[in-house]
């Protein structure tokens, strides 16, 4: 947990780590190889920032991969509580949770690619990535729920709708937005791989698997450190999200 004392802590390693890559393109001398944090902000700033096809493809890969996101935590969530609810279903769902969780994504986007459009696999990728998380969090957490306030729910009577609201919500909300902040960074990654593999057009991983092709390393660099910042920031908005949730229920 960052408190306000270690941010410049934080700062300084960020600071080490561009001054050992500094170091180490200076050393290597080749920017084909290894360029300069310097080079790379300037690619950013000078050619990717102000063009429209940087701009095309951001809106086109957080598009499809914030649907992808959004799909795998409903119907986490979704088959989560109907796993809770009847153990058919959770016996049901144990193998092929298992199997999504086990096959690598490179192998996944392949396969997929048989099936449908590559302009799709920045959808279904992300998709499925994030449904375990969600799923095996949120089926985790209601399983831990007091069974005796269970109980005493069903002795008076509380409506289905209050047991969700006071009794599940509050007992799976912490699991659930920690999923998302992995989930997040998970469906980022995951929907670049699919776009990098599948060629999709108008996307991030097309720009980078292009710069790769044309040995323009610059601004592979800068590609990646795009997928960096929207990953981070994704995970940090549920964090937050997180943060001021858990502050209000606790002031309740």
């Amino acid at each position: 947990m960052k408190t306000r004392k270690d941010i410049p802590l934080y700062f300084l390693s960020i600071l080490f780590w561009l001054v050992l890559w500094q170091l180490a393109a200076i050393k290597l001398d080749k920017e084909l190889f290894l360029p300069t944090p310097f080079q790379v902000i300037l690619v950013f700033w000078k050619t990717l920032l102000f063009s429209k096809k940087f701009w095309a493809s951001v809106i086109s890969s957080f598009f499809h991969i914030g649907i992808g996101f959004i799909l795998g935590f409903t119907i986490g969530v979704f088959l989560a509580a109907c796993s809770y609810l009847y153990k058919p279903i959770h016996i049901l769902l144990w193998f092929p949770i298992k199997i999504i969780k086990a096959v690598p994504v490179a192998s996944f986007v392949i396969l997929s690619l048989l099936w449908m459009k590559s302009s799709s696999l920045a959808i279904f990728i992300p998709f499925l990535m994030v449904l375990p998380i969600l799923y095996l969090h949120t089926l985790m957490a209601l399983e831990q729920t007091d069974p005796k306030l269970i109980e005493m729910a069903k002795l008076f009577h509380v409506s289905i709708k209050n047991q969700v609201l006071f009794l599940y919500l509050p007992q799976i909300l912490p699991s659930i937005l920690s999923a998302c902040s992995l989930a997040a960074g998970m469906a980022w990654k995951s929907g670049i791989a699919a776009e990098i593999i599948g060629l999709s057009k108008h996307s991030i991983g097309n720009q980078i698997y292009q710069a790769k092709i044309y040995l323009v390393t610059p601004e592979l660099f800068a590609w990646s450190f795009v997928v960096i910042l929207f990953s981070i920031g994704w995970e940090q908005l549920f964090y937050q999200i997180g943060k001021i949730l858990l502050k209000e229920r606790k002031e309740k």
